[in-house]
């Protein structure tokens, strides 16, 4: 089989435990987009943010941002946009608000990022970030998508359950131990964004690669023709996985180049 995506997760996968691209990852990053091979993202991040690692190795990418929700091609142009509905994008909102969590609502054109405190660089921001310390007056008409951020067991999440029938919610655990919850709307995740991805460059699902770490990745694997399992990968995403390969701190995504593309 000739491969012509690779979707990439990013956290755990591409960014090792000190959040950079490994020379020898980046080297192999190079060598698979001079071979004409269509590389993105796949990442809860927004698409700037998702976008970014890229950008400062010089590796122009497409991207399936916003945990599926945000899906476009290597010059920009929006494949499709998936937004949460504006009832529970008001909801959302004051919840976090309510709790105090910190939170990241996407939108296609930047991504508040929610904290009881502003950072130091919060007057630097570049102008797809904006920090915030309440949410009352951020423009979610158009949310893509919520990440929260928890540290063990959280009542507050709870109250979630009342909108399951229109959500996906997506779980998995940073490296500092931090619980992430990802909701996006119904049907929404890195497996639909993969296949939309697909449909618009012209390849079958069965030509593309993803690469990933954890129990989000899963749709992701379903969907291409062949999965990755980062070596510090969950067990339920290796268990899913068609090959499994060194970890994030060893070069794994270079691995996983090297064997799949040669």
């Amino acid at each position: 089989m000739t491969y012509r995506l690779l979707a990439l997760d990013l956290d755990g996968t591409l960014l090792n435990s000190q959040g950079r691209v490994g020379a020898r990852d980046a080297e192999a990053l190079h060598a698979l987009a001079a071979k004409g091979v269509i590389i993105a993202p796949a990442t809860a991040r927004w698409y700037q943010a998702a976008r970014r690692p890229f950008d400062q190795l010089g590796v122009n990418v497409a991207a399936i941002a916003s945990a599926g929700a945000d899906v476009r091609l290597a010059d920009g142009s929006v494949v499709e946009q998936k937004p949460l509905s504006p009832a529970f994008a008001a909801f959302i909102a004051g919840l976090c608000d309510r709790e105090g969590w910190t939170a990241t609502f996407s939108v296609p054109g930047r991504a508040y990022t929610r904290a009881n405190d502003l950072p130091p660089w919060a007057t630097n921001a570049p102008e797809w970030l904006q920090p915030v310390t309440h949410l009352r007056d951020a423009d979610l008409s158009s949310l893509l998508s919520v990440l929260v951020e928890t540290h063990g067991s959280d009542g507050g999440l709870a109250e979630v359950d009342g909108w399951r029938d229109e959500l996906e919610q997506a779980t998995a655990v940073s490296f500092a131990g931090a619980v992430l919850h990802t909701f996006t709307a119904k049907g929404v995740d890195k497996g639909s964004g993969l296949r939309s991805l697909c449909a618009a460059a012209g390849i079958d699902p069965s030509e593309a690669v993803a690469v990933g770490d954890s129990e989000v990745d899963l749709p992701m694997f379903a969907a291409a023709g062949c999965a990755v399992a980062m070596g510090n990968s969950t067990p339920p995403a290796r268990a899913a996985a068609s090959l499994v390969v060194a970890g994030v701190d060893e070069g794994g995504v270079a691995e996983a180049i090297e064997r799949l593309w040669g």
